[in-house]
């Protein structure tokens, strides 16, 4: 490598994978594992997404109305095409046990494309 070539960049959104064409992934947290797989498979099965991974067990610390608490949770990872988010999103929440649900909609940036073609597959948008 010459002093005016320069290596390859990974801040420019690459990441040596196919593009994500629009896919997202949801986060989400709920107070146990059969809270949160039933809320999983409603969103499968509705269309709403096209994959449920649910973790069983996380503690979560946080402050809910001035207090440090410590909570053990589980956590939902949904993958569904960008466009159905908004109402995967609406749908978690106004199905949730939590006041304030965490559900955060996170940007995929690339990944198989076998993989990305068949969860967007599952999306009905």
């Amino acid at each position: 490598m010459s002093a005016n070539d320069k290596p390859p960049s990974r801040d420019n959104g690459e990441c040596g994978a196919a593009p994500a064409d629009g896919v997202v992934m949801i986060y989400a947290t709920f107070p146990d594992r059969a809270t949160a797989l039933t809320a999983g498979r409603e969103l499968v099965e509705q269309g709403l997404a096209g994959c449920v991974n649910v973790l069983p067990a996380m503690t979560s610390v946080y402050v809910w109305k001035g207090v440090t608490e410590t909570a053990e949770e589980a956590v939902m990872i949904v993958k569904l095409a960008r466009e159905g988010a908004e109402r995967a999103v609406a749908h978690i929440v106004a199905h949730h046990p939590y006041e304030t649900p965490a559900v955060l909609v996170v940007p995929i940036l690339g990944g198989s494309p076998d993989y990305l073609a068949w969860v967007r597959s599952g999306t009905r948008t």
